[in-house]
């Protein structure tokens, strides 16, 4: 039950990060994300896209009725399965698995160039939440970008390692996708959630073992902020891209902020 409680929280605090945006006079950070998810998906949208199309073909070319040699009267009665049902299967969950690769690749590049950006929203979101101020240090403020190009790295890989792992599963078990895709669901939003409060990890000098104990203990809160970041990137004609990650920032700093109780001005959970 925690684990629901704390999602619907954090998705409440990510959508209260809007009012505050224009509250706070933060409003200009919507349009960062935006100007460079444009430039990317031109390339990684078209390149994944297209070996999406050339995987699926392959595969059913290699299904095809006429590959499969005539050895028996049971083998005549599976091959409409294996190239209708089975390929069928096999195409669709090479689509969705790339879907997801792609999606994958093209959010960790947004994060990890757009990580300082982030990092200084949540420190001014808490600023002017609590009060308290963080003076810029450029040495400081360098190390915290190599710490956030290194997280976003780290749940990248952790990200597509479950992808693959589910990729061979399925694969071999294709009716297994009913659980597999949900799965991956909850696993990116758990790391697009833990890589949007480590904004807040690195500030409070938080190092990386306990920044994953936080987001573990906290799973709920990160894959609320997963689902509000996702949702806005679905949306057509580049709407979300103006909203879903700076939203997901903010809504993240205020989970933050509530849980560990450092905001006196406000009660985001």
């Amino acid at each position: 039950m925690n684990f629901f409680k704390e999602l619907f929280k954090a998705i409440a605090n990510c959508f209260k990060g809007f009012n505050l945006l224009f509250e706070k006079g933060l409003w200009p950070y919507l349009f960062y994300p935006f100007i460079l998810w444009f430039v990317i998906w031109l390339g990684s949208i078209w390149l994944f896209s297209s070996l999406a199309i050339y995987v699926s073909h392959y595969v059913n070319n290699q299904l095809n009725i006429n590959s499969i040699p005539d050895s028996g009267a049971w083998l005549s009665f599976a091959k409409p399965f294996l190239t209708g049902y089975f390929s069928f299967f096999i195409r669709m969950i090479l689509r969705i698995i790339f879907w997801f690769i792609s999606g994958t690749f093209i959010k960790y590049v947004l994060l990890i160039l757009l990580s300082p950006l982030f990092a200084l929203l949540s420190e001014s979101v808490e600023e002017k939440l609590s009060g308290k101020k963080f003076p810029f240090k450029p040495a400081q403020f360098i190390k915290d970008i190599f710490r956030g190009i290194a997280i976003s790295l780290r749940n990248m890989f952790l990200e597509y390692f479950f992808i693959v792992l589910c990729f061979f599963i399925t694969l071999f078990m294709p009716p297994l996708a009913i659980i597999t895709i949900p799965f991956l669901l909850l696993v990116s939003w758990y790391y697009s959630g833990f890589t949007m409060l480590d904004y807040n990890f690195e500030r409070h000098k938080m190092n990386i073992s306990k920044s994953a104990n936080f987001t573990r203990t906290h799973l709920g809160t990160a894959c609320g902020i997963g689902i509000v970041y996702s949702f806005f990137m679905m949306f057509p004609f580049y709407i979300g891209l103006f909203i879903g990650p700076v939203l997901a920032t903010v809504g993240a700093t205020l989970c933050f902020l509530g849980i560990n109780n450092t905001s006196p001005t406000s009660d985001p959970i």
